[in-house]
């Protein structure tokens, strides 16, 4: 369920499934478009980012899930642009 693919710039890590989120077809109901290195990507909402670090419920993905959570109450907080 799980691909590794080895670049230059380091590991990525391609999933079929994230735990606490659901399918493909599930996360990207939510996912947002991000540009990355000059092009427009699809990727994990944070609000799933954040179900997905409590569903693994490691100590380390609680931290994380807390940090987001933070971030996400930040961005809230930011005047939007019109």
């Amino acid at each position: 369920n799980h691909l590794y693919l080895h670049t230059d710039l380091g590991t990525l890590d391609l999933l079929g499934s994230i735990t606490g989120v659901g399918d493909f077809e599930r996360v990207a109901q939510n996912a947002v478009e991000v540009e990355l290195f000059g092009h427009r990507i699809r990727a994990i909402s944070l609000d799933d980012l954040i179900a997905a670090k409590e569903a693994l419920g490691r100590e380390k993905d609680l931290i994380v899930a807390k940090e987001l959570r933070a971030i996400r109450a930040a961005l809230a907080a930011q005047p939007r642009s019109p």
